[in-house]
């Protein structure tokens, strides 16, 4: 049987992560969970993972997503029982009954039926559209996944490499992505698998101070963390620099679904005036060409 290792990043994390990370340890073979520079101690949480059967990893300062999710994939392939698989993972996703099985059972179809595989990303995401391909031979690919929740074969790291921590937040699922189909390798559906995943949050629509409604009741709009917006939209030019020549569709697409979205916020959600200091100073960025995390 194929072995899987989960990746587990943590920031802040809540009691909730106890509930998520024990159906985890009943679904794959090792769990690893990163804290990723929490600045309000999560040690108690730490060691009550530890206490149930998790491997930790804790990293001195705040680094980002792609650097927490590569130091749990350097230590579950440097462990005694190096895995087939890395699943990666989110504080506050949840998988339903058979999730692991369903993804690693998509791969292994997939392969036998001549698809390259580089990803495998869940059937359906509460909450959450999934992206869908073509069938080919009769297997359902994907379109771009989010990170929670996908599945990586290990050669295909050992080929590809790690995440891009240059990117720190927001499109490093999209990066990897695109690096896996300029290498040949498809995203593939696993149509039984369903994950439960938080997106950003939603507020009350409101424009100057006056709420708006939608056939009679309050209009929510889901906004990101303000901060969010600078990586949003600088890693989006960032990401068009690399691979905007290869996939102009995908770069154009994308950059005209965050100007809609920066739109729709802007003009119902509060925290106007942050969010676009934020966003036009990470096209500053971006277009500079500055990486990493963000400089104060």
């Amino acid at each position: 049987m194929p072995v899987t290792a989960a990746v587990v990043s943590l920031y802040n994390p809540s009691k909730s992560i106890l509930a998520n990370a024990e159906i985890l340890l009943t679904q794959a073979d090792a769990v690893v969970v990163v804290d990723d520079g929490s600045p309000e101690d999560p040690s108690e949480i730490l060691d009550r993972l530890s206490e149930m059967g998790c491997e930790r990893v804790r990293l001195t300062e705040n680094s980002g997503i792609a650097a927490a999710l590569n130091a749990g994939v350097s230590s579950a392939l440097a462990g005694p029982r190096k895995p087939d698989f890395i699943l990666t993972m989110d504080q506050d996703s949840s998988l339903d009954d058979g999730y692991v099985k369903a993804l690693v059972t998509a791969a292994t179809q997939a392969e036998a039926a001549g698809i390259p595989v580089g990803m495998v990303a869940p059937g359906s995401i509460r909450g959450l559209p999934v992206r869908r391909g073509p069938v080919r031979n009769g297997v359902q690919l994907g379109g771009e996944p989010i990170q929670s929740g996908l599945l990586l074969p290990v050669p295909v790291l050992e080929r590809l490499g790690l995440f891009d921590d240059s990117l720190f937040i927001d499109g490093v699922d999209s990066e990897y992505y695109l690096r896996c189909q300029a290498a040949g390798l498809e995203a593939v559906l696993a149509e039984g698998a369903s994950l439960g995943h938080a997106l950003g949050s939603t507020v009350p629509a409101s424009v100057f101070g006056r709420a708006v409604g939608l056939g009679g009741r309050p209009l929510q709009v889901r906004t990101a963390a303000p901060w969010r917006y600078f990586y949003i939209f600088r890693n989006r030019i960032l990401l068009a620099r690399d691979y905007g020549h290869r996939y102009p569709g995908w770069t154009i697409r994308g950059i005209l679904a965050d100007y809609r979205h920066l739109a729709i916020v802007t003009l119902l959600a509060p925290g106007r005036r942050t969010r676009l200091i934020n966003a036009f100073s990470g096209v500053s960025e971006g277009l500079a060409g500055r990486r990493g995390k963000r400089r104060p």
